[in-house]
């Protein structure tokens, strides 16, 4: 778990999505895939209304070298929790930041860009969603078994999306990450 003073440096060396899309006008496209990754996993995975209510995050890019390093060392994105704690265990809510590892989605010139980001947010969503559900837990120690059945239910959820002209090789390229 960390500790406040490690999540506000993570934080601080960070910038929220929303912000960042604002600085760069030429990927206001990507700001849709938001509601539109929201609005397909609510209708293919049943979330109910309290568990949208649950569904507490903010996403925020990470670029310092340090923190990638140590948090997202290889990967694209990575979750972390903050709980808040109550004396009513009602009053008790989980927030959740989805940490975006800015240099390896960014800075690619690559042409997959929206469906590579439609393929890790639908990914992290079904992460939280499991969690709000009780399906898996957040301190799993198998991480690995937790990674590939949210890689398989992730092709499922975007199962809709093969009209996306690169999400065949965004697919083949996380079937040979979790094979």
């Amino acid at each position: 778990m960390l500790s406040p003073s490690s999540l506000v440096r993570i934080l601080s060396k960070g910038t929220t999505i929303k912000t960042f899309l604002k600085e760069n006008l030429h990927l206001s496209e990507i700001e849709n895939l938001f509601s539109i990754c929201e609005s397909n996993l609510i209708e293919k995975l049943k979330i109910s209304a309290r568990e949208a209510k649950l569904l507490c995050y903010e996403i925020y890019l990470i670029e310092d070298k340090y923190i990638l390093k140590k948090f997202l060392k290889n990967s694209f994105a990575t979750i972390i929790k903050v709980e808040s704690y109550h004396d009513l265990p009602s009053k008790r809510k989980d927030f959740y930041f989805i940490c975006l590892n800015k240099p390896k989605i960014f800075y690619r010139k690559t042409p997959s860009l929206k469906e590579l980001l439609l393929y890790i947010l639908t990914h992290e969503l079904i992460h939280l969603i499991r969690f709000i559900r009780y399906e898996s837990n957040f301190y799993f120690i198998n991480n690995w078994k937790e990674e590939k059945e949210v890689h398989i239910l992730t092709k499922k959820v975007l199962k809709d999306f093969y009209f996306l002209p690169h999400i065949k090789k965004v697919f083949s390229y996380f079937d040979r990450v979790y094979s």
